[in-house]
């Protein structure tokens, strides 16, 4: 199976609770975090997901920034929540921000000191691309209950250290298993440290399914199985994953009676990336 990896131009903004009514526009570096009671900084993103093809399947969807000052050191973990309403960065203030929604949230990150940091959103921009939800945007803050837990981040437009987006994304693949004796599928995902995620399986018509999956890269990685009532929403059918060294070859059959279900994988050590072959049968 192949994917197509897109970049789409961020939109930042940033809001403060010290200067309600002020609009920051495009600053070289964004503050995150509470400073003290009556300082807190929260940031705002926006961007497209319409040049996303019609029929396809995101595999993965992460928000990465560049923290370049980590104030005083406190760790304090951030979440990325779903906008309900509409902004623009031209007027954006903290007095008129946006709703957010509590409980839809991208991965929660804890950060301390300058570098890198990535927030997985693929659940995210699936609802937004699949007009679950309005794609208004993201906020991204902190519980705001700690004073010192504010950090600064790079936000210079074009550069590499600017707040960026990657979707993977694949053509929609989906594996009808219609009742017959004997049904396969084949597909290969490419494996880093975020889980990726397998072309949904329909098993509503099917008694049995197994899976042979294979690891054709070089290093170990890690796979769970996860069930579905409506191929959009998804949970781990079990706490426990298994192990694929490399070059290994194992098979497996899920016991979920569920109408869908898919693969989730990624590498046991984060830095390092692989590759997988999944084989999908099926019988009536």
């Amino acid at each position: 199976m192949s994917s197509v990896n897109i970049f789409p131009q961020v939109d930042t903004a940033q809001i403060s609770s010290y200067e309600p009514n002020k609009v920051f526009g495009s600053c070289k570096d964004m503050y995150l975090g509470r400073i003290d009671s009556n300082t807190v900084f929260r940031m705002l993103f926006k961007f497209p997901t319409v040049w996303i093809p019609d029929q396809c399947v995101i595999l993965k969807a992460i928000l990465k920034i560049y923290v370049q000052f980590g104030g005083m050191l406190i760790t304090s973990s951030f979440s990325p929540y779903a906008l309900m309403e509409d902004w623009d960065i031209q007027t954006i203030t903290w007095t008129h921000q946006p709703l957010f929604n509590p409980t839809l949230s991208g991965e929660k990150k804890s950060i301390k000191r300058s570098g890198f940091y990535s927030f997985n959103i693929t659940k995210l921009v699936t609802k937004w691309y699949q007009n679950e939800i309005i794609n208004y945007g993201l906020i991204l803050k902190n519980e705001e209950l700690t004073d010192g837990t504010y950090k600064r981040v790079n936000t210079i437009i074009h550069s590499n250290l600017a707040p960026m987006l990657e979707i993977t994304y694949t053509q929609k693949s989906e594996i009808n298993l219609l009742p017959s004796r004997y049904i396969s599928k084949i597909e290969e995902i490419d494996t880093d440290g975020f889980y990726s995620f397998s072309s949904t399986v329909n098993a509503s018509l099917t008694k049995t399914i197994t899976c042979h999956i294979e690891n054709l890269g070089k290093k170990p990685v890690e796979i769970k199985f996860q069930s579905s009532p409506n191929s959009i929403d998804f949970c781990d059918v079990s706490s426990e994953t298994t192990l694929i060294k490399p070059g290994q070859l194992i098979w497996t059959t899920p016991y979920c009676f569920s109408p869908y279900g898919r693969i989730a994988v990624k590498n046991v050590n984060p830095k390092e990336i692989s590759k997988i072959k999944i084989w999908y049968s099926a019988q009536e």
